[in-house]
């Protein structure tokens, strides 16, 4: 398979964008299919393409900043790595001011461009902002998947029982590959080289350039001890102690990786409804092949079962992902949360929709289930009511069945391989 020509599930989006929009904003981490997306969509469209990786090209775009974004008034310009220059969002603002016709700008980064140092103009009622993540599982197989929507627009017990329940095996498998394009056709050690490469050019290069961090060289420690704790809860002052920095040094470093594409942080729920709730984020990394790889996980050794504890945080990051990755062109509106208590009670991932709804997430790597697992679950539904919509609790194994009011047992598959 060529897995460069997969559609991208938010590929329509950003041609609706490119259709009322004069600037459109492809944002996401290196080599997630940033430039073969904006290929596709330009292929009908008169446009020109540059990419500031050229090192001459950077230099002619900082040299004369207007003169570089109007070098193509007839058409679509699109300009690739556009956070090595964000003095250029300046003057495409004020091209756009005296002309807003849509469709005249497409710019992509490597990097979250109303973060950027020296970015003075964050293009506000100009632009619209797509991400672009590594492969989603439905990309992969040619499918659009919606958990979000379909669990809210049909009824849950028969939309869950069209999964196609996966092995433990088939779960693993897709662990290792994460969503990265040219890693998927790799394996063993030509994967793991790939990803050990990716993480140097990107901690190594990108990372110093768009940083004014003192200590660039810690990045790698810092992203490989996140990689170990990757979906659970962030503790400052614990990360800091690892890796022997201040506490508040911190912040910078993890605002990077943020900036970069290479973490998604889920905040907190229910300070608003429970005095015991907790209130720190947990820190997912966006690509579980990346992790494993970090760890020095290989499919062997997550596939023995002898090797199971290892599989649960691996797990709830990769379907974390894949829910956000939904979130991009899903037909609900929801947020993404997770709730953990004093009392330890905990929900891995809260789904919260624009109409106060919440779809509560557990994430197991056992094939079986207890009411011991429900206990979090239940905890939620008993404090938010009739806002409750559904508990679902995602395992390894093959069977879905009610579990009580309004909680569900299903395989993890059920993420993304429905009937219907």
């Amino acid at each position: 398979m060529d897995y460069t020509l997969i559609r991208r599930n938010v590929e329509s989006i950003l041609r609706d964008t490119l259709s009322d929009t004069p600037v459109a904003v492809l944002q996401g981490a290196r080599q997630v299919g940033k430039s073969t997306l904006t290929q596709m969509v330009s292929k009908d469209v008169k446009s020109m393409s540059v990419t500031l990786d050229s090192e001459d090209v950077l230099m002619a775009a900082k040299g004369n900043t207007y003169e570089f974004i109007s070098q193509f008034p007839e058409g679509l310009l699109i300009i690739d790595e556009v956070q090595r220059c964000p003095e250029l969002l300046t003057a495409i603002k004020m091209s756009v001011d005296r002309d807003r016709r849509v469709g005249r700008f497409l710019l992509t980064g490597s990097a979250n461009l109303l973060t950027l140092r020296d970015a003075n103009e964050s293009l506000a009622g100009r632009a619209e902002t797509i991400i672009l993540q590594p492969f989603s599982v439905g990309e992969k197989m040619g499918i659009k998947e919606d958990f979000a929507g379909n669990l809210l627009s049909r009824d849950i017990l028969p939309y869950l029982r069209g999964a196609t329940p996966l092995t433990r095996a088939d779960y693993v498998k897709l662990i290792i590959d994460g969503g990265y394009p040219d890693a998927q056709h790799r394996s063993g050690k030509r994967k793991g080289a790939y990803f050990r490469n990716y993480i140097n050019r990107v901690l190594d290069h990108d990372a110093a350039e768009l940083s004014g961090l003192s200590h660039i060289d810690r990045m790698q420690q810092i992203y490989k001890i996140l990689a170990g704790n990757s979906s659970q809860i962030y503790v400052r002052a614990n990360m800091s102690r690892l890796i022997g920095i201040p506490e508040s040094s911190m912040n910078g470093y993890i605002h990077l990786l943020d900036d970069l594409c290479l973490l998604n942080t889920l905040p907190a729920w229910g300070n608003n409804y429970s005095r015991r709730a907790i209130k720190k984020p947990k820190i997912v990394l966006t690509d579980t092949g990346i992790v494993c790889s970090l760890m020095g996980i290989n499919y062997e050794f997550l596939a023995d079962i002898k090797n199971g504890t290892a599989l649960g945080p691996l797990l709830e990051t990769f379907v974390i992902n894949e829910i956000i990755k939904q979130q991009a062109w899903s037909s609900a509106d929801f947020s993404l949360l997770h709730y953990r208590d004093s009392d330890n009670k905990e929900v891995d991932l809260i789904l919260e929709f624009i109409d106060g709804r919440v779809i509560a997430i557990e994430i197991k790597a056992a094939s079986s289930v207890s009411k011991s697992d429900f206990s979090g679950l239940k905890t939620l539904r008993n404090i938010l009511g009739e806002r409750f919509y559904c508990g679902i609790l995602l395992y390894t194994g093959t069977d879905v069945l009610p579990f009580g009011d309004n909680l569900f047992v299903a395989p993890i598959s059920a993420v993304w391989e429905v009937a219907g």
